[in-house]
């Protein structure tokens, strides 16, 4: 049994002469996980790919390099100094994505300026991920970022001749809970009783098992009485706190 959180980090970056196959296209989609650019930042790079068996994911975050036009600064010799894009990223299960236009159309995803990596003072995240999103066993997803500025017009119109490779370009930012072996179980026993997956649930439910071990307790009215018992302390505190409002009929 394990619970891990776990960081991925992606970086584009100059690597010295420009040369076009090494970078994005405006407006083209391309994976974190499997596409041509970039590099990543995790010893795990393509087990997050496909979600085995033996595992349950809960993706609480994802955000990328702000930004709404590109602005860059070129030195004397034509070599780009900074590069700020317009970056959306799309979080992508099978073949569905999670962000839609409002039309209920596939989507570029969200805008760095929206969920921005890294966050400052001067750039502050008003988005968040929200309820969290759940892969189960068996599911394929993956995070694609699209570029809305153009590298490839941007050199060939002389703007610059190379960028160095301490020149980033872009981020993008995933944190994720990874689940594992019996936890893993656990996290789908509760989202088959229409309970919330997160290490405090999973933990609860460990202990409720733990407390029950050798009584008649393997049923369904057992497991619906200790559901509506969590739900009810969830609601309970998230009304205490701001969160939920009193519906006035309590």
């Amino acid at each position: 049994m394990a619970i891990s959180n776990q960081q991925y980090q992606w970086n584009l970056f100059g690597n010295g002469a420009f040369v076009a196959a090494e970078f994005p296209i405006a407006g083209g989609e391309n994976s974190i996980f499997v596409g041509n650019y970039g590099t990543a930042q995790n010893g795990n790079l393509n087990a997050v790919a496909m979600v085995q068996d033996t595992e349950f994911v809960v993706v609480e975050k994802i955000a990328c390099t702000p930004g709404v036009s590109p602005e860059g600064s070129v030195s004397d010799a034509g070599s780009l100094t900074t590069w700020i894009p317009n970056m959306c990223i799309q979080l992508v299960i099978e073949s569905t994505g999670y962000y839609r236009d409002p039309q209920n159309v596939y989507s570029c995803g969200i805008s760095g300026m929206a969920s921005p990596y890294p966050a400052s003072i001067d750039v502050i995240p008003y988005y968040e991920l929200w309820p969290p999103i759940y892969i189960i066993p068996g599911q394929v997803w993956d995070v694609r970022y699209t570029f809305y500025n153009d590298l490839h017009a941007a050199f060939d119109e002389g703007y610059f001749t190379s960028i160095p490779n301490n020149v980033c370009l872009g981020r993008v930012y995933i944190r994720y809970t990874l689940f594992t072996d019996s936890d893993s179980l656990m996290a789908n026993k509760l989202l088959s009783l229409g309970l919330p997956v997160s290490v405090e649930s999973v933990q609860w439910f460990r202990r409720l098992l733990l407390k029950s071990k050798g009584l008649e307790t393997e049923t369904f009215n057992f497991y619906l009485k200790a559901s509506r018992k969590y739900r009810e302390d969830e609601d309970r505190k998230q009304k205490m706190i701001g969160l939920k409002r009193y519906s006035g009929l309590e």
